[in-house]
């Protein structure tokens, strides 16, 4: 019934599918990034693996890269913006164009990051039924909101 009505306003507008490539009635499907079904949503495995495997930088230019991976996640990572500050940082400056003081505090927080996204969260789908509650809290390094 619904496969018919799909198909229905595709034909209405003018447009053609080839059922090779088409899948009905899938449990999850990759959808930009994520792993989407059954009323949540988690990073794909195919991400996982590059930001795990994603070495320590050491110029500007990688921390950049490590900072859009991760951050295009960071709806999965509690306080990010804080958590991600070292990294940010370190970015600030102008002794050397693409050199970057790397510390222990850098470090960390590169650990921290990879290792939120690694053990593989999963955002779940909310219940309308319920009433919610909204948290919000700012510091100097980051702002927060929680809804739950």
């Amino acid at each position: 019934m619904h496969i018919d009505l799909v198909v229905g306003r595709l034909k209405a507008a003018g447009l053609k599918v080839k059922p090779l490539k088409c899948r009905f009635a899938q449990e999850e499907v990759l959808f930009l990034g994520h792993t989407v079904g059954s009323g949540s949503r988690s990073p794909s495995d195919m991400k996982i693996k590059a930001i795990k495997d994603f070495p320590p930088p050491t110029t500007k230019t990688q921390v950049r890269s490590f900072l859009r991976i991760v951050g295009y996640y960071a709806h999965y990572i509690p306080n990010y913006s804080e958590m991600a500050s070292p990294l940010t940082d370190a970015l600030k400056g102008k002794i050397k164009r693409e050199s970057i003081t790397w510390d222990e505090r850098c470090e960390k927080a590169f650990a921290e990051l990879k290792g939120k996204l690694v053990s593989k969260p999963i955002l779940f789908a909310p219940d309308f039924s319920k009433d919610f509650i909204l948290q919000t809290d700012a510091s100097d390094v980051g702002a927060g909101v929680v809804l739950s």
